[in-house]
């Protein structure tokens, strides 16, 4: 069995290698070759059952965070128990491992769950950008939040992957608004703090549709949080996400390594907005997926920003931030931004992507 130390490092460089063989492919494309493209679906497909399934065999220990409690909770059902995972609103969660209990072991319900989040994943991936899904999926993998989500808090991975799924049939252009619902209602009742993305994407399809408010008010964030502090904390606290509030003043040891206001953080999530004021703003490119997608991202990261400095914070970051790699992907291989240029502007973000990524993976996090 391969320790669990290694597990971290054997994903991060098998991403980086596929990514540079693919950022290689794609550097010398035009836009209009990008676009022609045809589709990558099979080996998309093959690179995520292979590293889901490594993902899932994971051991179990405190490498892992949370992984050693799902396991707890695992057993306890298997011997006749009856234990709430979390909030016990969560239904479908508790539903889904007592039925999971009954029928496997622990490492089977794992690669279940990894090859849930793996799937819902490349389900959007494909249905938002179908030309180049490998791709998109590389940028999916390559976020220095997917492997923390698919190993640690498996549940909020799970239930984000599927949030994905749903924003990507609100964004289709016959909009099958029964299949976001039913795929809504299910992340929710998986992991009730998804209500935040779907609210926000609901509101960016139903009232925000200009990415110049969701821009405003993102700026608007930034200015509250360091005017008002740890007041706007209190206020989330007092409203809540199921019982998620206490995210924000527990202790855990994958919070952030540094308390206060995160710069660093706060000039990760601002890339996919940056590329987006180049884009929407600057150059006119209009695309109403593109500004659905942006617009959910930039008004669920507002909601992160405001929150900042708590203790628990990164939890609450992840539910944009799960968003960051199809909102720098969709435009760079869906919209003709630098034409002849197009697939060497791609690349060095996608370089860029996964070397952020090893940097926080090496020496940072």
């Amino acid at each position: 069995m391969i320790p669990a130390k290694y597990y971290g490092t054997i994903f991060l460089y098998t991403v980086i290698v596929m990514t540079v063989l693919s950022a290689s492919i794609l550097s010398n494309q035009s836009f209009s070759k990008i676009k022609t493209n045809g589709s990558t679906l099979s080996l998309a497909i093959i690179i995520s059952l292979v590293l889901a399934i490594f993902l899932g065999s994971r051991p179990i220990g405190p490498l892992f965070g949370d992984t050693s409690a799902y396991e707890w909770t695992f057993r306890q059902y298997q011997t006749g128990g009856k234990v709430y995972v979390g909030d016990e609103n969560e239904w479908l969660w508790v539903k889904f491992v007592a039925i999971c209990a009954q029928i496997m072991d622990s490492r089977t319900f794992f690669i279940l769950v990894d090859l849930c989040y793996f799937g819902f994943t490349l389900w959007a991936c494909k249905r938002l950008c179908h030309n180049e899904i490998l791709v998109t999926m590389l940028f999916m993998m390559g976020a220095f939040s997917f492997f923390t989500y698919g190993t640690n808090g498996i549940r909020n991975g799970f239930a984000c992957s599927i949030v994905l799924a749903a924003i990507s049939f609100l964004c289709s252009p016959n909009r099958k608004i029964l299949i976001t619902a039913i795929l809504a209602f299910c992340a929710i009742n998986i992991h009730n703090s998804t209500l935040l993305p779907i609210s926000v994407a609901i509101i960016s399809y139903l009232w925000i549709k200009n990415f110049r408010y969701a821009y405003l008010f993102w700026i608007l964030s930034i200015a509250i949080s360091l005017t008002l502090g740890s007041s706007v904390t209190s206020i989330f606290e007092s409203l809540g996400f199921g019982n998620r509030s206490s995210y924000f003043t527990t202790y855990d040891s994958q919070q952030f390594s540094h308390s206060g206001f995160r710069w660093d953080f706060l000039i990760y999530s601002m890339m996919p907005i940056v590329l987006g004021y180049y884009v929407v703003i600057k150059r006119g490119i209009r695309d109403n997926t593109y500004e659905l997608l942006l617009n959910t991202y930039t008004l669920a990261n507002a909601f992160w920003v405001m929150v900042i400095r708590a203790n628990f914070s990164n939890r609450f970051a992840y539910l944009s931030w799960f968003m960051y790699p199809i909102v720098l992907a969709y435009p760079l291989l869906k919209l003709n931004i630098w034409g002849e240029l197009q697939g060497k502007r791609a690349s060095q973000i996608m370089l860029a992507h996964i070397a952020f990524t090893w940097f926080m993976e090496t020496f940072y996090w």
